[in-house]
Parts: structure tokens; C-alpha cells; sequence
């Protein structure tokens, strides 16, 4: 079935890591098609990623990933800003590696005190796992003055080793629902934007020779489908088989883990 497919966009939590911890089965998967010669492109909501020290992680696990071949959803939001709007200072709600995206992209990160004293032009809100009450009502107010709401992603739940736990849109909802207003802009999936950061690295205009695998659904599934890819759901995440019924999403292939790709 792979020769079908000249670029494979895959999930990182709950496909390759579940909090940290190796999905070992889809690991050796994934290594064997790229050193059959297929593009593997990673593309994760988790914002909180850094991509130099996730490759070096995933490279160390035996999987030949570079940071160029990673899309996080921190990646995505930055580079939307830069073509949109005139942002300079940034307030995030998020962890490192969204930091790190923001500093790269050459915006100033404020601090809860700098936001406090003058207001951001953009606040961006990410998975943050140490977020505070306080941090959260400095980014609504920041907002409520006129900064730009931007989201990474709208993930309601994410993958854990002691299972499920809030995802980045619990926080951004959080916002929404105090402003009765939604984001200016999703960078994560399943909004295409991301994806074509991704086909834009890989130089790819042919939708019809791309395979998405993922874990959920609503996101990775979903994002597929509207694109006009294949799409693989993996049941090491979140989504199970009797969620097709209830999301109406629809996967080409559903396997128990990457292993059956081979068989």
C-alpha cells in the first residue's frame, strides 16, 4: 500500500510518544519506511515541543528525524503572524518549546509583568502544564485591550502515561468562554494551514500522494480527509474504533498500531 504515497505526515503523541514514552511498535514502523526512502514528516499540536530536542530524542530512539522535518503547531502560529499581522511583542501561555518558536521568529516574549504594564500585540496560548489562574487573566485582559488571540490548537484532550488530561483548547477556552469571543486564528490541526507548512517543506503540491496517520479523529483524521489525503487512525491515542460513529469521521485504514502497515 506504501508505494502509493510519496510523503507520509504523521502525529507525534499518542502515534510516537506518549508523554515522553516510545510507542515502540510504531517507532520501528515509521524507521522502516524512512529507510525504505519514504518522506516522513512529523506534525504535532503539542506546541510545547522543542524541534531540535525532539529530533534529538526521536534519533535517539533509532528514528531519523530531522528539525526541519518537524511542523509543531508553535511553528505554524509563528509563521502565520510574520504573514498576517504587524506583531512585535508576544505574550505565550506555554511551555519551551512555544517560547522558543516565538523567540526564533524574532518577537520579543513578554512577561506576566511587561504584559501587565503594556499590553502585548498578540497572545499566544499553548499547552502549558504549570499554567496559573494568573497567567490565564493576563492573557484575557491583554486580549480585552485589542492584543490578537491566537491559538496553537483546540485539542480538548491529550495523551498522557497516567492517561487522558486537559488539552491546549481546555486553556484557550478558558479565554473564549470569559470574552465571548473566539481566536483570530487555530494554527494547529485540523485547520490545513499546518499541513501546508508541511507540504511546503517537502515541496508537494499532490494531496492525492500524501498518507496522514494519527490518533484522533476530530484532528488528525479529520485534517485528512478535508485535505483529500488518505488517512490512517492508530489506536495508540485517544480516538477507539466506536468513535467513528459518534465524530461521523471516517478513516481509509484503521490499524491497532503501525505494525500491520507491513502486513
Amino acid at each position: 500500500m506504501m508505494e502509493d504515497y510519496d510523503l507520509i505526515i504523521s502525529d507525534v503523541d499518542g502515534v510516537l510518544l506518549r508523554e515522553g514514552e516510545p510507542i515502540w511498535q510504531n517507532i520501528e514502523a515509521l524507521k522502516k519506511l524512512i529507510n525504505d526512502g519514504k518522506r516522513v514528516i512529523l506534525v504535532t499540536n503539542n506546541s510545547g515541543f522543542s524541534r531540535v530536542l525532539l529530533s534529538r530524542q526521536l534519533n535517539y530512539l533509532g528514528l531519523p528525524v530531522r528539525p526541519q522535518d518537524i511542523v509543531t503547531s508553535g511553528l505554524a502560529a509563528v509563521l502565520y503572524m510574520k504573514r498576517t499581522w504587524d506583531i512585535r511583542k508576544v505574550f505565550t501561555i506555554g511551555e519551551e518549546g512555544l517560547v522558543e518558536e516565538i523567540r526564533n521568529g524574532g518577537y520579543e516574549v513578554m512577561t506576566s509583568s511587561e504584559a501587565e504594564e503594556g499590553t502585548p500585540d498578540a497572545v499566544v496560548v499553548g499547552l502549558d502544564r504549570l499554567v496559573t489562574y494568573d497567567k490565564l487573566s493576563i492573557g484575557m485582559r491583554c486580549i480585552s485591550k485589542g492584543a490578537k488571540f491566537v491559538a496553537t490548537n483546540m485539542d480538548r484532550l491529550w495523551p498522557s502515561r497516567d492517561g487522558l488530561r486537559l488539552g491546549a483548547g481546555a486553556l484557550v477556552n478558558a479565554i473564549s468562554y470569559s470574552l465571548r469571543r473566539e481566536p483570530d486564528f487555530v494554527a494547529g490541526k485540523p485547520n490545513i494551514w499546518i499541513i501546508q507548512v508541511a507540504m511546503d517543506l517537502a515541496k508537494l503540491k499532490d494531496l492525492s500522494k500524501v498518507l496522514v496517520i494519527g490518533d484522533q479523529l476530530e484532528i488528525d483524521v479529520k485534517m485528512g480527509n478535508e485535505m483529500g489525503a488518505d488517512t490512517i487512525l492508530v489506536l495508540t491515542g485517544i480516538s477507539k474504533v466506536e468513535d467513528i460513529e459518534k465524530t461521523g469521521v471516517k478513516p481509509k485504514f484503521i490499524f491497532r498500531d503501525l505494525s500491520e502497515i507491513e502486513s
